[in-house]
């Protein structure tokens, strides 16, 4: 019996010679970056960031970076001539950021998604971006030391770390494409020059179309709170008073609390009431040294401030009929009734937003 366990010992390594479904870097192409454009003839332009390895022996490769582009009347089979075009398999589970030009967005977005959603091995946290101009002008940013698809990952990761932009993924935004009750904003960036890009604020989306209309950094990061959006912290900049003559200020806020609560009266008009109370830190704050810091009076004159622009967001959101605060799911919630008889698309234009911001300073530094 000992003798049979044996030879079992011996044979077993001879059957089990590797696994056979293996995948060599040095075969395959990874795509870390996409765009999608439209053309003046109505085309769809495809164009992929890849890195190509190549093994020199020894433990050593050549890593080279290249941009491919294709063009199509539809995205459908844009992936077959892209990769016909790249030495080795192409492999999209390493495509960090999907950017999506600004003239194709206004069209939909659903189409460049679903290529993604369907396939098994997409990378599902991908970021989806919308560019002012041209997708492809953004990727073709030319960096010494890293490939633009990750330096423009490394940006949205921080603006989404400083409450500018919210988290959305190939699978999230999916989400909400199909969710009536719910649009969602997209990170913006530009090309500010030859080598550097930004990320602008955010593009305002209604159903999977972009609108057009974008928020500022500053107007977003005051979104972002009415959307209840805060992990850590928020720094945020701005002006009161009139433009030019107001007094500057810089705060981070350390607390939030939101809520939102949709009214419906017997006429079925629908009001929208925002209270958001928040303590802050002061960063940095442009006083009349000579005079006392009143702490009262700049709570209650950055609480209208930031009201005030609350309002303006608002307002921006109508016009660009982008139900960011996921109204309408609440009234598909709580009046099913009412969410059966009418037109969303055309209702929520006459929704009534009444926000109120309270701002409590608990610390102001060392200087007041």
């Amino acid at each position: 019996m000992r003798i049979i366990f044996i030879i079992i010992l011996c044979i077993l390594p001879i059957l089990l010679t590797g696994c056979w479904d293996q995948h060599l870097l040095v075969n395959r192409t990874l795509v870390n970056g996409i765009s999608f454009d439209v053309t003046e003839e109505g085309k769809i332009n495809g164009s992929v960031r890849a890195l190509s390895i190549q093994s020199k022996g020894g433990g050593q490769f050549d890593i080279y970076d290249e941009l491919v582009s294709a063009e199509r009347p539809t995205p459908v089979g844009l992936a077959l001539d892209i990769d016909s075009r790249i030495a080795g398999e192409i492999d999209t589970s390493k495509a960090f950021v999907v950017i999506i030009g600004e003239e194709l967005a206004k069209k939909g977005i659903h189409p460049f998604i679903e290529i993604f959603y369907r396939n098994m091995n997409s990378y599902m946290s991908s970021k989806i971006i919308i560019s002012k101009g041209k997708a492809t002008e953004i990727l073709s940013v030319e960096k010494e030391k890293s490939p633009i698809a990750f330096v423009i990952l490394q940006l949205l990761n921080g603006t989404e770390a400083d409450m500018v932009i919210p988290k959305e993924t190939t699978f999230t935004v999916w989400k909400k494409m199909l969710d009536p009750g719910e649009d969602m904003i997209l990170p913006y960036v530009e090309r500010v020059e030859s080598n550097k890009v930004e990320v602008a604020g955010v593009a305002l989306v209604n159903d999977d179309q972009y609108t057009g209309i974008t928020l500022s950094r500053e107007k977003s990061s005051i979104l972002m709170l009415l959307m209840d959006q805060l992990s850590k912290k928020n720094r945020m900049a701005l002006t009161m008073g009139s433009e030019g003559k107001g007094r500057a200020i810089s705060f981070a806020t350390r607390d939030l609390r939101r809520n939102l609560e949709v009214l419906v009266d017997k006429d079925n008009k629908i009001t929208c009431k925002i209270d958001v109370k928040m303590n802050v830190e002061v960063g940095s704050y442009t006083q009349d040294l000579s005079k006392r810091l009143n702490i009262k009076k700049l709570n209650k004159d950055l609480s209208d401030e930031l009201t005030k622009q609350a309002k303006e967001i608002t307002d921006i959101l109508l016009q660009a009929n982008c139900d960011a605060l996921g109204i309408g799911r609440r009234i598909s919630s709580f009046h099913p009734e009412l969410w059966k008889k009418i037109n969303w698309n055309e209702e929520y234009q006459n929704v009534q937003f009444e926000p109120n911001v309270k701002v409590n300073i608990i610390k102001t530094g060392n200087v007041f």
